[in-house]
């Protein structure tokens, strides 16, 4: 089968055959980026495609044509929902809870025992606060550390962003604009430490942190406390729907 994590950002790929990871992909979406990507699905026999997805409408119906011409109907689209594999989405409106970000928790959740901060730092760096429980209380959407506050509004352009939830910086966003954090004078570097710091705790206790995305190794050496990176933490929350 096919996992698909399709980013703000860029396309990653997985192949998976008899239980085992056997081939990994990713493109930008630059060019004819939908034949780059059925080019490298073309020949590997897989049946099945399964995706999360968080591209806008333009760019989510190339990529359904060419999963239509590759596997007709054999694809399944993963999306956030109020309550999957135990875990329950903070989310007021869990549909827009970002897919990549509840993959990630279903990820975390069969990961870590207890309470668990999850942060995906790429073009945006989203930090979300999941108990041991399986119940999601929310986080913060930040630029990315090379993403400047101009590309950050283009990649969230269905948000309004004079929005009076944007500026409730308190708690973890159970909503996407309560989330958004934009400081125009302090960016993700400073603004990540401290929101980790001041929401550990909404926990009883330690909560284990885990990494993802480009810049995880950044946030690594930022973060005052342990912090273990998982690179497919997204593709495992995929694989976690898949198996059912």
């Amino acid at each position: 089968m096919i996992l698909l994590d399709c980013g703000n950002s860029q396309v990653k790929a997985q192949f998976h055959d008899s239980g085992r990871l056997r081939a990994s992909f990713s493109c930008s979406y630059k060019g004819n980026w939908c034949a780059v990507l059925r080019r490298w699905m073309q020949g590997l026999g897989a049946r099945h495609c399964y995706f999360s997805s968080v591209l806008d409408r333009a760019r989510q119906a190339q990529l359904d044509a060419c999963l239509a011409r590759q596997f007709d109907t054999a694809v399944t689209r993963f999306t956030s929902q109020a309550q999957a594999l135990g875990v329950t989405s903070g989310y007021l409106e869990p549909a827009r809870l970002g897919a990549d970000r509840w993959m990630a928790l279903l990820a975390a959740a069969e990961i870590i025992d207890g309470d668990c901060l999850v942060i995906d730092a790429g073009s945006a760096v989203t930090l979300d606060l999941l108990r041991a429980d399986g119940r999601h209380l929310g986080g913060a959407i930040l630029p990315g550390f090379n993403t400047s506050i101009e590309d950050f509004k283009r990649i969230f352009s269905h948000i309004d962003f004079d929005d009076a939830a944007i500026e409730q910086k308190a708690a973890p966003g159970c909503s996407t604009e309560a989330a958004i954090h934009i400081d125009y004078d302090h960016h993700s570097t400073e603004t990540l430490p401290a929101l980790v710091n001041r929401w550990t705790e909404f926990f009883s206790g330690e909560a284990d942190v885990l990494l993802a995305g480009g810049d995880a190794f950044r946030v690594q050496r930022m973060l005052e406390r342990g912090a273990g990176i998982v690179p497919d933490l997204v593709f495992r929350g995929i694989l976690r729907l898949a198996r059912g």
